[in-house]
């Protein structure tokens, strides 16, 4: 990719993500995790969806809008997980009127199960669902209530298996032992008693990703041991992991350009076209940490070091992106490329602080650029829309 050519085309900011990183990154969990489906969970990043969903088995859809992205782009209904902690009547009607096919529910709640029970008999629909177990979180629901979904035996409702999910960057393997081992033992539990077979287990890793220099992680090592652990608690059932950030966050790019400096006794200030509404680190505290990026300045001469605050372009002092970073001299109009960006920016900024403008979105793939979302401004959601006369 020729960041300089992308950001004289499209401006900045500007989100790049590469869809042909996003495959090889998916080739390399296929290696290491043989016959291992993939749940994407799409919240980390909606706009690689169609690109990605022939190389993943399934996709996460956690609301009635990420269900319509699907909708739009005319994804394979029976590849999706409807799941999320708020399914409303309305939502469940709309599938079930029209007959569309979603391969699996999840069940998050008893109200949820109900809720579902009760539309599936209304149309005479057969359904397949996971039911989620919790670690204790505000997501899935009690060993006990979970029961209750077993013992209630719908005639058309039929329980493939659990899912289970307790948090994202998680590093201790022995930690995810421990859930796997619980999960195994209930899952076998919940058998015996109530004489089923439970096919699948839908598992999420919350596997790491090192955002910020410094940081050193094995994963070729960390992968082999999961692996066995799964042979271990989960051998001959179907196993899917449900990932998102692992899946896309390195595949990503945020470019943002240096519009003014100044300086006072507490150092000098960089303040730059993007900032932390559009721009998210997992872990980044306080603006200590410092990401991976490069410089793209028009000036290549050799130039000294000095020391910079980054700001964006927030009218907050909480708008700090990095503090006190060392790098060749600044000039107005260098360029930061923000590498590590592919899961979450795009989706989970507060993105329409100040009504800055959401920034273009392109895909790359086969070496070739495509915007696929254009500039969107922001100042049209954030005002009032008073009838005419008021």
């Amino acid at each position: 990719m020729n960041f300089e050519e992308l950001a004289l085309k499209y401006g900045t900011p500007l989100y790049v993500f590469n869809i042909d990183e996003i495959k090889k990154r998916i080739e390399y969990l296929r290696r290491k995790l043989p016959n291992i489906g993939l749940c994407f969970a799409i919240k980390a990043n909606s706009f690689v969806i169609k690109e990605i969903i022939d190389d993943v088995d399934r996709l996460e859809v956690c609301s009635n809008g990420e269900y319509e992205i699907c909708k739009s782009l005319e994804i394979d209904k029976n590849k999706i997980v409807l799941s999320g902690v708020y399914k409303n009547e309305d939502d469940f009607f709309s599938i079930m009127a029209n007959k569309e096919q979603v391969g699996h529910f999840t069940i998050e709640s008893l109200t949820q199960y109900e809720l579902l029970k009760k539309l599936a008999i209304k149309h005479d629909r057969n359904i397949d669902i996971l039911v989620r177990l919790t670690s204790g979180n505000q997501f899935g629901i009690n060993e006990d209530e979970v029961e209750k979904v077993f013992a209630d035996k719908c005639p058309n409702i039929t329980i493939k298996g659990l899912e289970y999910f307790a948090g994202t960057q998680k590093h201790n393997l022995r930690i995810i032992e421990k859930e796997m081992k619980h999960v195994s033992e209930f899952m076998k539990s919940l058998e015996d008693k109530y004489q089923v077979t439970l096919e699948e287990i839908e598992y999420g890793p919350g596997f790491p990703i090192y955002y910020f220099q410094g940081d050193e992680f094995d994963e070729d090592t960390y992968l082999n041991e999961f692996n066995e652990l799964l042979k271990t608690y989960f051998e001959g059932r179907t196993i899917t992991l449900e990932i998102g950030r692992s899946l896309v966050a390195d595949a990503g790019y945020y470019l943002t350009k240096v519009v003014d400096m100044k300086n006072n006794k507490n150092g000098n200030f960089v303040i730059l076209d993007g900032g932390i509404h559009q721009l998210v680190y997992y872990g980044q505290s306080m603006a200590m940490k410092v990401p991976y990026f490069d410089i793209l300045s028009n000036n290549k001469q050799e130039k000294e070091n000095d020391v910079y605050n980054l700001c964006g372009a927030l009218c907050t002092i909480n708008d700090l992106i990095v503090k006190q970073l060392e790098v060749p001299k600044l000039e107005l109009g260098d360029i930061f490329v923000f590498k590590k960006v592919g899961a979450y920016s795009v989706t989970e900024g507060i993105s329409l602080f100040l009504s800055r403008d959401l920034p273009k979105v392109v895909l790359i793939k086969n070496n070739k650029d495509e915007l696929v979302r254009d500039v969107v401004n922001t100042y049209k959601i954030n005002k009032p829309n008073y009838k005419e006369g008021e």
